[in-house]
């Protein structure tokens, strides 16, 4: 894959990418009395796992919802593009959602099961913050070296949801959002949309998003 030079095509793969990088950490050491918003961090790095093996794609796409369905997507395209969200329509709002989950699921989350099955992740625990559950976790290699991230989950409609990862006290929310706000500065919402909506192209999506 070669290096492009627009703004989001510079910082797609590195931020995209990276919103499945600390999901895809496949051998999770087992627990017991796990907390509810442990049990779903373990079911989302298992469904991320199991994209490395399975080829069938109706279970590959069930395994994609599965995974869209336990992260935040919306609030983070929402908290992402800022003021530029409340410009949007509500078809509008609905595409970028859309092309975010596309780039998710057709280049983060397959990328991070391929390159990242090698890590274990240790649960540490769960911990509660007003409405908010924080699952603390560690992830190293046989040969050594470990490095804390911690899942940030809120409970919403019955559901935990990841609202946000935190790797070495890094924020990945914070982080997506100031390349993103980066990106519009330097040039328009629709210059976005379209560099996005090329990066689906060329990791062979369907040329229509809906």
């Amino acid at each position: 894959m070669q290096p492009e030079s627009s703004g989001f095509s510079r910082l797609s793969i590195c931020t995209i990418a990276s919103l499945a990088f600390f999901f895809a950490l496949i051998r999770v050491s087992a627990g017991a009395g796990d907390g509810p918003a442990t049990a779903t961090v373990r079911n989302l790095l298992a469904s991320i796992g199991k994209l490395r093996t399975t080829t069938d794609e109706t279970q590959r796409s069930k395994l994609n919802a599965s995974i869209d369905g336990s992260l935040a997507i919306e609030k983070l395209s929402q908290q992402a593009l800022g003021a530029q969200w409340s410009k949007l329509d509500r078809s509008e709002r609905g595409h970028f959602i859309s092309l975010v989950k596309h780039l998710l699921e057709k280049i983060a989350y397959p990328n991070a099961a391929q390159f990242f099955s090698g890590f274990k992740v240790n649960f540490v625990g769960e911990e509660t913050h007003s409405a908010d559950h924080i699952v603390r976790t560690t992830v190293s290699r046989s040969e050594g070296g470990a490095v804390s991230i911690d899942y940030i989950l809120r409970q919403e409609n019955g559901r935990w949801i990841v609202q946000d990862v935190i790797l070495d006290r890094q924020s990945l929310a914070a982080s997506v959002t100031s390349q993103i706000q980066a990106t519009l500065k330097s040039g328009s919402y629709q210059d976005l949309v379209a560099q996005m909506e090329k990066r689906l192209a060329q990791a062979g999506s369907p040329s229509s998003v809906k």
